[in-house]
């Protein structure tokens, strides 16, 4: 009887070990791929518009984006883009956090930021169906500067 209740407890701690271990390895097929391609629609700080367009293969094609302030008003549309939204990081000695491998930005400049005019935008995607950031207009003739002007943005479906 001793021994059927060590061998039951044995198998127990078997069982148990083997649903820690694959747990802690994840799916052995690697994380699904979110979709973040689409067109993305929203609006700056200033009540402007902006959108951008992201490819099936994570990587913004173009972006569009209008101002107003100073005086100053007008929009920008930038194409040919090829700007992946995919972290380049790489993780010593391991594998990346999902977190880390699951975050999502893109910057782009345009411009001469020295002499003007110049154009900065970032953004960093809070899910496959918003996205947000600042945008930077720099040296423009007449009106100044535009620093750090929030947007937001939603992917249509």
């Amino acid at each position: 009887m001793r021994r059927r209740l060590l061998n039951a407890a044995a198998a127990r701690l078997r069982l148990t070990a083997v649903c820690l271990l694959a747990a802690a390895c994840g799916n052995p097929t690697g994380p699904s791929e979110a979709s973040y391609a689409g067109q993305w629609t929203g609006s700056t700080g200033q009540g402007r518009p902006i959108s951008f367009t992201i490819s099936s293969d994570q990587t913004v094609t173009s972006i569009s984006i209008s101002h107003d302030f100073n005086g100053c008003a007008g929009s920008q549309t930038f194409e040919s883009l090829a700007l992946s939204i995919v972290p380049r990081v790489e993780c010593l000695p391991g594998p990346c956090a999902p977190a880390l491998q699951s975050y999502r930005a893109f910057g782009y400049s345009t411009g001469n930021r020295v002499e003007g005019p110049s154009t900065d935008l970032n953004a960093v995607f809070m899910s496959t169906m918003s996205a947000q950031g600042t945008v930077n207009f720099r040296s423009y003739a007449g009106c100044g500067d535009a620093i750090g002007v929030p947007w937001s943005a939603l992917r249509r479906q």
